[in-house]
Order: C-alpha cells, then sequence, then structure tokens
C-alpha cells in the first residue's frame, strides 16, 4: 500500500520521536508499534510499558518547530488534517496514537465499483 510522501514522512518522524521520548524518559522494557491502514484514515500507535506521565502537565508549544517531542508530533498530524492523542499516567507506560485521514483510494489500491 502507498501513501503520499507527507504521509509517510509524518508517520516516520511520529515514530522516532514517539520511541526517542520512550528511550529518553519512560525507562519502558518494551514499546509497540502498529501502523493501520483502514477505509478513510491511517493510523500510527506506540505504545509502551514505562514510566508514565501526565500529558495535561506537558507545556502545549505553539511554535511546532520540528524538535522531538509531543508539540511537534500534534502539530505535525495537525497540518495534515489529522490528531494525535496520548493516554498515559504515572506507573502506567504511555499510549500514544497519530490518526491521518485519507480520501479515496490513496493507498495505492483501486476500489470496486
Amino acid at each position: 500500500m502507498e501513501l503520499p510522501t507527507p504521509y509517510e514522512v509524518a508517520l516516520l518522524r511520529t515514530a522516532q520521536s514517539a520511541l526517542a521520548n520512550t528511550v529518553r524518559h519512560a525507562g519502558a522494557g518494551r514499546a509497540e508499534i502498529t501502523l493501520s491502514f483502514m477505509d478513510t484514515s491511517v493510523a500510527l500507535d506506540v505504545v509502551d510499558d514505562g514510566r508514565g506521565f501526565d500529558p495535561a502537565a506537558v507545556p502545549v508549544d505553539e511554535r511546532g518547530d520540528g524538535g522531538f517531542g509531543l508539540p511537534a508530533m500534534r502539530s505535525r498530524a495537525a497540518t495534515l488534517g489529522g490528531t494525535l492523542s496520548v493516554e498515559s499516567a504515572p506507573g502506567q507506560g504511555t499510549a500514544l496514537a497519530v490518526t491521518l485521514p485519507v480520501a479515496g483510494p490513496v493507498l495505492g489500491e483501486e476500489r470496486a465499483a
């Protein structure tokens, strides 16, 4: 299946950023990445079993300067009309999900009429 280049880049950079955060901050023993293709969207999930954190305590960076971190990931998703969600709590690990909308057969498949 083929995605437009901006989607591929956004998903790759988000996965890299999420894993960098896992290595840098989580103290995780395990991390799992899942890429799912649906009819109208593509989703990337990154889940770890690390120490977790309070997502509400992370400052929102309006600059979206492309660096590692949640603000940059959120900005990258929003640029493509997508969303980023984070579920975490101290001692509970972290689950990050980015969902990007796709229109029509952009995944490289012809749909039967």
